[in-house]
C-alpha cells in the first residue's frame, strides 16, 4: 500500500532517529566518514545497505564491502546523469568564455601563434536551451537513477541498475505524480531544516554536519518506502 507523503516522511524520519539516537558511536563514525573524501563512499555503502529494505537501521559493519557497492551507487547515478551534466557544463562554459585563436601569415602559411580565452558578453540563445534542458534532464534522470539505485541493493546485481524495463514499471507502479510531489515535499522540508541551521551564528556549521547522518539515513529510507510500498 502506498504511504501517503506525510506519513513517509514521518516514518522515515523515525527510522533515522531510532537508528542514531542511542547509537551514538554509529553517529560518529558516520560523521566522520562523511568528511573524508574516497572513504566517504563507505556512506553511500551505508545507504545501500539502507535501501535494502527493513525495519531498523542497518549496522556499520563490512567497511569493504560497503565502500565497493558505494561505488557501485555512485557509478549508476553518474551514468544517469552524464548527459545532462555534460549539457550544463558546456552551457556554462560557453556563457562565461570563448576561445579567441591568434594566427599570423609566415612565409604564406597560416599558424596559430596563441589562444586567449575571453569573457563573453551574453549567452545565445543555444547557450540557455543547453543549460535549461540539461536542468530539467538532470531532475528527470536523478529519479529515475534514484530507482534505479534501490533496484541495484535489492537485487545485489549492479546491471539490474539498467534494468530499464523493470524500473520504469517501477515507476509506474509507485506513479509519476505521487514520486514527484514526494521528491519534491522531501526536498523543500531538508531544505528549511539546512536552511535554518545554517542561520545559526557560529555553530550552525557544526549543527549541520551533526545532522547530515540523520538526513542521509531519512532520505535513503524515504525513497526505499516509495520503492518498496509501490
Amino acid at each position: 500500500m502506498t504511504l501517503r507523503i506525510g506519513e513517509n516522511i514521518i516514518e522515515s524520519f523515525g527510522f533515522a532517529k531510532d537508528g542514531l539516537v542511542g547509537y551514538w558511536l554509529r553517529w560518529i563514525i558516520l560523521i566522520v566518514i562523511t568528511c573524508i573524501p574516497i572513504v566517504n563512499f563507505i556512506t553511500y555503502g551505508y545507504v545501500v545497505k539502507i535501501y535494502k529494505g527493513g525495519d531498523i537501521a542497518p549496522e556499520l559493519e563490512k567497511y569493504g564491502e560497503m565502500f565497493i557497492n558505494g561505488i557501485k551507487l555512485v557509478i549508476i547515478e553518474l551514468v544517469y546523469n552524464i548527459i545532462p551534466i555534460i549539457m550544463i557544463f558546456a552551457g556554462i562554459f560557453l556563457t562565461e568564455t570563448e576561445t579567441v585563436v591568434e594566427t599570423a601569415d609566415i612565409a604564406g602559411t597560416i599558424v596559430t601563434v596563441g589562444m586567449t580565452v575571453v569573457p563573453v558578453s551574453e549567452p545565445t540563445g543555444i547557450v540557455l536551451a543547453l543549460i535549461l534542458i540539461g536542468t530539467l534532464l538532470a531532475i528527470i534522470f536523478s529519479l529515475v537513477a534514484q530507482v534505479a539505485g534501490i533496484r541495484f541493493a535489492k537485487t545485489e546485481t549492479f546491471g539490474e541498475g539498467f534494468n530499464f524495463e523493470a524500473i520504469f514499471e517501477t515507476l509506474k507502479e509507485i506513479g509519476w505524480g505521487h514520486y514527484i510531489l514526494s521528491f519534491i515535499v522531501f526536498v523543500i522540508v531538508v531544505v528549511i531544516i539546512v536552511v535554518i541551521l545554517s542561520l545559526i551564528p557560529f555553530i550552525g556549521w557544526l549543527l549541520l554536519l551533526i545532522i547530515t547522518p540523520l538526513l542521509t539515513i531519512w532520505q535513503g529510507k524515504f525513497f526505499e518506502n516509495l520503492y518498496s510500498r509501490a
